[in-house]
């Protein structure tokens, strides 16, 4: 006999249900048959680490306490054994055999396989049955891993995750999806609304709101605790265009501090890009490639250009282009504060909108240079034209020229 022959059989006798003296006397001849390290392996408790071998787990008293009377005793005095296994995608295996039936509760989580071992011990299967009452902040990932992150880019997932660390990881730590209530979250809406931060009140709702619905869909809910919450109404900010005078104090801050974060956002206000298409931009013979941030996932990527205007030529010498697309968005967003008070990152593109508007580009052209859809009024065709006559918009972006 083998070692490996012996620890099959080691495992087989135990899981067997037969009294003390029968697998004692068993255990002892097949421990007999292989080496003394190896006899100590054979009846090691379980640790939960890194395993791919079926070892003996033991039960707490707690957990005893949970199971049928008949199966309480049977594990109490050690008349069976339960082992676990660890697969090789993560998944722990619970298991045990008691007269010739198998019980075998299975997670990524190791108490978690344990309590559902406990469960089918009372005829329950919760093998493909998940958490009824998962914390909230562990079912916001799996609800954001699972429904958002297949189907939408990159750049958007990743604030989906800021959002998350911001405004639910802490605030809901150790809170279960059932103890969250309407009032709950109401005083938490509240807190922004009294700090003048509606919009970020709004921000929270719209990202808890499609995940209670989806909970109420599992079944894990009666209904979403949002539904009663009232917002309150407020003026919805659009975007506010930079005045002469802000972005003068931004250009100046530019050649002075040599802030990566003041190249940034000069970048992004005199070429009317999205934050999170930054990343993703190239510069060549003058012209500025980047892949439209709206393009939904699934979809061919929407790439367009932008030909550098005369006063963002002027200023990339200023400007380490390949250290700003390293920058995270979010940091850019938050710096914004080190110049203005009531501005984000949104409304440099709204200023560069603008300042093309004065300037006298058609208005079509500037529509096509940040990536908005062609308008009624615009026939698919003629916004076709537009992209592919380059000369047309280098005469165009020309116009781009004014003091600072």
């Amino acid at each position: 006999m083998n070692n490996e022959e012996a620890k099959k059989i080691t495992e087989y006798i135990r899981s067997a249900g037969s009294n003390d003296t029968a697998i004692k006397i068993m255990l002892d001849m097949t421990a007999e048959a292989v080496k003394p390290e190896v006899r100590k392996e054979l009846t090691s408790p379980v640790e939960d680490g890194n395993f791919d071998k079926s070892r003996a787990i033991t039960f707490t008293t707690r957990e005893l306490n949970k199971m049928p009377k008949t199966f309480k005793k049977l594990f109490k005095y050690n008349k069976v054994l339960a082992h676990v296994y660890k697969r090789k995608d993560g998944v722990y295996e619970v298991r045990c055999m008691i007269n010739g039936i198998r019980y075998t509760g299975r997670s990524v989580n190791l108490e978690r396989a344990k309590e559902r071992f406990i469960e089918k011990l009372g005829g329950e299967d919760t093998s493909a049955i998940p958490d009824n009452n998962p914390f909230f902040p562990d079912y916001v990932l799996r609800w954001m891993e699972t429904v958002k992150k297949p189907f939408v880019q990159e750049s958007t997932y990743e604030t989906y995750c800021a959002t998350y660390r911001s405004y639910v990881e802490k605030k809901f730590k150790g809170k279960r999806i059932k103890e969250i209530t309407s009032f709950m979250l109401q005083q938490y809406i509240n807190h922004y609304v009294k700090e003048n931060k509606s919009r970020t009140a709004k921000k929270i709702f719209i990202f808890l709101s499609p995940c209670f619905k989806y909970a109420v869909a599992e079944g894990i809910i009666d209904r979403n605790p949002l539904d009663v919450v009232v917002m309150g109404k407020y003026e919805q900010q659009h975007g506010t265009p930079l005045t002469r005078e802000e972005e003068q104090t931004l250009v100046t801050a530019l050649k002075k501090e040599k802030s990566p974060y003041a190249q940034a956002m000069v970048f992004l206000m005199y070429s009317g890009l999205r934050i999170g298409e930054l990343p993703t931009a190239q510069l060549k013979d003058g012209w500025i490639s980047v892949i439209t941030e709206k393009t939904r996932k699934g979809l061919n990527e929407k790439v367009r250009s932008i030909p550098l205007n005369p006063i963002l030529k002027e200023l990339m010498p200023y400007i380490d282009f390949e250290n700003i697309k390293k920058l995270n968005s979010n940091t850019i967003g938050r710096h914004v504060k080190d110049y203005f008070e009531n501005h984000h990152t949104h409304d440099f593109r709204h200023t560069f909108v603008t300042r093309a508007q004065e300037c006298g580009c058609r208005r079509e052209i500037v529509s096509l240079w940040v990536g908005h859809s062609a308008d009624s009024s615009i026939t698919s065709t003629v916004y076709t034209h537009l992209e592919q006559n380059l000369e047309l918009q280098l005469e165009e972006m020309n116009k781009f020229y004014y003091k600072v």
